[in-house]
């Protein structure tokens, strides 16, 4: 059974604003490329030149609509307070929490887990209203959630994104320029499949699958990584997380599966699963280590 993780509150100190500055364009500078690894599919490109270059990474490791999405370069530099506000073509921004760091040749580095570039539901809007009338809802035109999604009304509306859009935290606000921005999410969602089957099947045929070493001592570790920003808030929520565990019994890849309360707790809970924990690998019918899934669900509770 998956094991549930309850952080604890953690102190910090609030961070003021600065002011919006002038938004810095960026066109593409590269084609969308492809690349599959053991552990997860990327799309990547290249944006602007010089000391404004951008390099975008689109990164899935299993089923699901979410991304994770890593941006490089100087315009992610110094970020100040703990949101940022992320938004996909003309979807409204999100506004979340985020990962910093450096690349290995030095450039700064902004992540984010389990980003939907797209609404995964649509909204229409009523041609007239009456602002005198009793607001209403007709049930015989509601959805119930976890059903299936369109695919063709998602693909669609990947199809028209032209943009990335990034501001508040930045010291001056990022827009990428897209063009065939569906045809890499199809490429993306296409390698996805093929990986997700291959380590489905090694689960299947599995001897053993991977499993958690010292886990309370990684728990704990993760438990005192509760957001500073959102205890002061006192905010609540639960993330569920899939980990790719490779070979050797590191995990390698995490995705947000589903969660609730506050984005902004998604990117944590990915952050310190990658940081602490460790597993022993899968092994094959041939007691061969092999990579795997394994996924859990992490708890954000105020004591």
């Amino acid at each position: 059974m998956p094991k549930t993780l309850f952080p604890i509150i953690a102190a910090g100190l609030a961070i003021a604003s600065a002011p919006a500055n002038a938004k810095t364009t960026l066109q593409p500078s590269s084609d969308w490329q492809l690349r599959e690894y053991d552990d997860k599919c990327r799309v990547s490109r290249s944006f602007g030149s010089g000391k404004d270059a951008v390099s975008l990474w689109l990164d899935k490791g299993g089923p699901g609509f979410g991304i994770n999405v890593t941006l490089i370069g100087r315009p992610f530099r110094s970020p100040y307070g703990p949101r940022v506000d992320i938004g996909f073509g003309e979807t409204p921004p999100v506004t979340r929490n985020f990962v910093i760091g450096t690349s290995s040749k030095g450039r700064p580095v902004l992540s984010m887990f389990g980003v939907v570039p797209v609404s995964l539901t649509e909204t229409v809007a009523a041609e007239s209203v009456d602002e005198e009338a009793e607001e209403t809802v007709n049930f015989k035109t509601a959805a119930i959630t976890g059903g299936e999604f369109d695919a063709e009304a998602y693909e669609k509306r990947l199809a028209a994104v032209e943009s990335l859009a990034l501001s508040r935290a930045l010291i001056d606000p990022v827009e990428l320029q897209f063009d065939g921005f569906d045809a890499a999410m199809t490429d993306l969602f296409a390698c996805t499949a093929k990986l997700t089957t291959r380590l489905r099947q090694q689960e299947r045929s599995a001897l053993r699958r991977s499993k958690p070493v010292d886990p309370a001592k990684w728990a704990k570790k993760i438990q005192e990584s509760y957001p500073a920003h959102l205890v002061r808030e006192k905010q609540e929520g639960n993330v569920g997380v899939r980990m790719t565990i490779n070979a050797k019994g590191r995990a390698t890849f995490c995705e947000v599966t589903r969660y609730s309360g506050p984005v902004s707790f998604n990117d944590t809970a990915c952050l310190q699963m990658l940081r602490h924990s460790r597993f022993e690998p899968a092994l094959n019918a041939d007691g061969e280590p092999v990579a795997s899934f394994y996924s859990t669900t992490i708890t954000y509770r105020l004591n």
